[in-house]
């Protein structure tokens, strides 16, 4: 093999060595592969052409066969690349032209020169190739201009030349680029390998210095660490203590210099690393001079404990509680430095308020409730009175004018109670089944939105969503009104106009949400609404779900019941909110809404289930959530399978030593033990024909792309249902065994 090797690379290399010249050594290469492989396909061509009768086509593949020859011999003797090369791609030229005009068997000889910009460039560089590339461009149109005129042309349709030049020009360009990629590659490769050979030479004199300098150093290092090695026993007591501690700890001198810290405190402050002899107030707030009001001082001055609760490194750790505690001199009694004990409160603080905002909501709504019925009844005369007033005065009556103008006040205020009562969660009924796509359409298509654009002109929307999304309960109108107020804010968002993105998916949940501690695992539909607006501060984030709580301009552009209404309708849902946004780049609001199996109304399947019934085939589902072994089970049982379950790779192992089932449903991350692909792997070494499906619930993994190549089936994305589960089990168990 190592001789065939070395043959090959001296017939293509021309007894080149590997270390030649990189310029040179690619073009002879290049030079030889075209003449070896065009004279292969040329002494094929030749022989197919005279079998057809085609005797002059022959006879010129057999000339241009014997100039190749020439070359690639004159080539192996001579090394001159340029001059054969030049000369080769001229001739190359001259014989793509003449198959042009000639047109070949079938009028098919012209794709040969499809491949004439490649050889050309690749072989003079970007200037001379251009020369050559486009100089054939020219004699081929010449060609598909005159060859109605001309008996020595071929007639070309129109179609074949619309389609030809493009082509041409694409590959001529491609060429073109590769070229000059190629060119600046091999520039930096060169300024980077004289950069590399300066580096080694200063590299080896530093090596003789530094081994020298090593020598001597070598007994100082041994007694410092005989030293160093005495004074860590001595400390590592103290140190395991300290470190065990999941709090962080830090140790003060009077002036507020750290001493010592544990790695809870190193982890939080990082970016401060090292902490120890820096000012507390320098590395862990931020400040130039001592906080204000500052714990450790008070402890320093008072000799007892002090705490404060103070803003934390960052996110995730927004807030700490500061303790400060005197280190005292046991004969003095006077305060000889500071110990700092700090804990993360961030998600304590987090849940009072989360508390306090689930609270202040609450008692708003019964509020608004109230306000919302009473209102009711006063508005109902204002708005309804003026259709029965209007019916009765002339045409031309001034008051027509007033009336109206009090009747549209009173549908406006009628809408704003709509919202109240909605924030009040008794509008809301949950009931149906609906489709997240289809009132998205509905809402890009209704009234309510021409309207927002005629206030918005240079707003655009972008829509992107999942045409398998699955259904939900909830309540189409309320629904609606969430969409529309989302896509209202953020068109409000961007003044000078942009995009608004509404995207919707599939997605299994069984990690928690951010701004929920309980999130239901599960499958969710995810409507998500971006823009890329001003975006929302981080601190006015938390206000925005509060009633009457708006930026916007009040009676144009909003009441500031919006973002309130969204989330009582989102919570009457049973559904999280999660909130992107940054100033300057925009915001996204993610809604996550639990799915149904129920269809709706006159909602069919777009294939028919009988396409992917089983026939009592075993099925053996392998999934650590039982409620996706359930849901698949019941789903493949429905479609006439026998269905066998295991919790775990493992179980499914020791099931399949002493059974046998016609096809594996996998599931790729089952923490902790053997995933899908480790699972897999043991199925076929001891079922080696073992027909298997992945199934997860994220997107397609490089784990999932090696089970596939060791045999495994169609990769199917949870949540699943009937159409797609079924039709990927059908589908592989249709394939054929391999021969044995």
């Amino acid at each position: 093999m190592d001789n065939i090797k070395q043959w090959f690379w001296n017939v293509i290399s021309c007894g080149l060595p590997a270390d030649e010249d990189l310029e040179t050594l690619r073009k002879v290469i290049l030079l030889n592969l075209m003449f070896v492989c065009g004279g292969f396909f040329l002494a094929l061509l030749c022989v197919v052409a005279f079998f057809q009768g085609a005797y002059f086509l022959g006879a010129v593949d057999l000339m241009v066969l014997s100039l190749l020859l020439g070359l690639f011999f004159y080539l192996k003797k001579s090394i001159n690349h340029k001059l054969v090369g030049t000369t080769g791609v001229i001739a190359i030229g001259l014989f793509y032209f003449w198959l042009i005009a000639y047109g070949g068997v079938s009028q098919t000889a012209y794709i040969w020169s499809l491949t004439y910009p490649l050889i050309a460039v690749y072989l003079l560089g970007n200037r001379l190739g251009s020369v050559f590339s486009l100089a054939l461009l020219a004699m081929a149109n010449v060609v598909f201009a005159l060859g109605s005129k001309i008996d020595f042309f071929t007639f070309y349709n129109l179609d074949l030349i619309l389609r030809f030049v493009p082509a041409y020009s694409i590959i001529y360009l491609f060429a073109i680029v590769m070229e000059k990629v190629r060119e600046t590659i091999q520039f930096r490769l060169k300024t980077s390998k004289a950069n590399l050979e300066g580096t080694f030479h200063e590299v080896q004199q530093q090596t003789l210095e530094l081994a020298k300098y090593n020598q001597e150093l070598q007994a100082e290092i041994s007694e410092r660490k005989r030293v160093e090695k005495a004074l860590r026993d001595s400390e590592n007591f103290l140190d395991d203590v300290i470190e065990s501690i999941q709090d962080g700890i830090s140790v003060l001198s009077p002036d507020l210099t750290i001493s010592h810290t544990n790695s809870v405190m190193t982890e939080w402050y990082k970016d401060q690393v090292p902490l120890v002899g820096k000012q507390c107030y320098e590395c862990y707030q931020n400040r130039s001079r001592p906080c204000d009001p500052c714990p450790t001082q008070r402890c320093l001055q008072t000799g007892q404990a002090e705490r404060e609760i103070v803003p934390g490194p960052g996110a995730p750790i927004d807030w700490i509680e500061l303790y400060s505690f005197p280190i005292k001199d046991k004969e003095t009694d006077q305060v000889t430095g500071v110990v700092e004990f700090v804990r993360d409160i961030t998600e304590r603080r987090r849940l009072e308020n989360q508390l306090a905002q689930a609270q202040k909501m609450e008692a708003v709504g019964t509020l608004a409730g109230g306000v919302a019925h009473d209102l009711n009844n006063i508005l109902s005369g204002i708005v309804s009175y003026p259709d029965l007033l209007l019916m009765d005065l002339a045409e031309d009556s001034p008051l027509r004018e007033p009336i109206k103008t009090m009747q549209a006040s009173g549908k406006k205020a009628a809408a704003i109670v709509q919202d109240l009562l909605t924030l009040a969660r008794r509008g809301v009924s949950v009931s149906e089944v609906v489709n997240l796509n289809e009132i998205i359409n509905d809402d890009l298509n209704s009234l309510q939105m021409e309207k927002l654009l005629t206030f918005h002109p240079m707003v655009e929307f972008q829509t992107d969503l999942d045409p398998e999304i699955l259904n939900i309960m909830g309540s189409a109108v309320h629904l609606s009104k969430t969409i529309m107020n989302l896509v209202s804010n953020a068109a409000e968002a961007m003044p000078d106009g942009g995009k608004i993105s509404i995207s919707t998916e599939n997605r299994y949940i069984d990690q928690p949400i951010a701004g929920y501690d309980d999130v239901e695992e599960g499958d969710y539909v995810i409507l998500t609404v971006a823009d890329g607006g001003i975006g929302i501060p981080r601190e006015e984030i938390g206000r925005i779900f509060e009633p009457f709580y708006t930026k916007k301009v009040m009676g144009r552009s909003g009441t500031g019941l919006g973002m309130a209404v969204v989330w009582g309708t989102v919570k009457d849902h049973k559904g999280y909110i999660h909130i992107e946004s940054r100033e300057g780049i925009g915001t996204a609001f993610k809604l996550y809404f639990p799915v149904t199996r129920m269809q709706k109304n006159g909602e069919e399947n777009s294939t028919s289930i009988t396409d992917y019934k089983g026939n009592g085939e075993t099925i053996l589902v392998v999934d650590d959530v039982e409620e996706q072994r359930i849901i698949a089970s019941k789903l493949l049982r429905h479609l006439g399978y026998d269905v066998e379950t295991a919790s775990s790779g493992e179980e499914a192992v020791d099931y399949m030593n002493t059974n046998r089932a016609d096809l594996v449903v996998l599931d790729m991350i089952m923490p902790p033990g053997m995933d899908g692909l480790e699972t897999y792997q043991k199925l076929i070494n001891r079922h080696p024909e073992q027909k298997a499906i992945i199934a997860s619930g994220f997107s397609e993994t490089e784990r999932v792309k090696q089970a596939q190549h060791l045999g495994a089936g169609q990769y199917v994305k949870k949540p699943y249902t009937m159409e797609k589960i079924g039709l990927a089990v059908k589908a592989e168990l249709a394939k054929s065994q391999p021969a044995p």
